[in-house]
């Protein structure tokens, strides 16, 4: 009697698998999509809790390029950030080891993509004299590009490590 239980109930359900499998073409991308969408007012539903894959809420730039800035100077006081600019403006900085010499940081995420120019550096040294007054010291170009490629470096990292997960 089991038996005959199990086997009707598959004698009742093959119709609807048949038409699910059988005599039909795998949906393509545009058909899942709107099967997805399938009576929702503006094709998304507009209370989810769903992330979209790759989307950034609330950042107006790079992700990567703005986790990795943060990271590289997360040693130093910082004077401003805005996630929405892409900017990182750090205070005035002396290590104890060189007291009369200090440093000032400002990073600028200029865009979404995680090339070369979407991140520029300037980074300000200055020196006191022997009066006690700061003075500018210049910083040669290769200190800069090495500063940007560590921040690239690591944003590249960041994410390689988030497309693994």
């Amino acid at each position: 009697m089991k038996t005959l239980s199990v086997i009707s109930i598959l004698i009742l359900s093959l119709p609807s698998l048949a038409d699910k499998t059988l005599g039909k073409e795998p949906k393509n991308k545009r058909e899942r999509r709107e099967d997805k969408t399938k009576g929702h007012l503006l094709a998304e539903p507009l209370f989810t809790t769903a992330k979209k894959k790759n989307e950034t809420y609330g950042i107006g730039v790079n992700t990567y390029l703005w986790k990795a800035s943060l990271e590289t100077v997360s040693f130093l006081p910082k004077k401003s950030t805005d996630p929405f600019g892409g900017t990182i403006i750090t205070d005035w900085y002396s290590s104890p080891e060189t007291p009369n010499e200090r440093l000032k940081i400002e990073i600028m995420i200029t865009g979404r993509a995680l090339t070369s120019e979407g991140v520029q550096v300037a980074i300000f040294r200055e020196k006191k004299n022997t009066r006690g007054e700061w003075i500018s010291i210049p910083l040669d170009r290769d200190t800069l590009l090495k500063f940007e490629e560590t921040i690239l470096s690591r944003a590249r990292e960041l994410k390689v490590a988030t497309e693994i997960e």
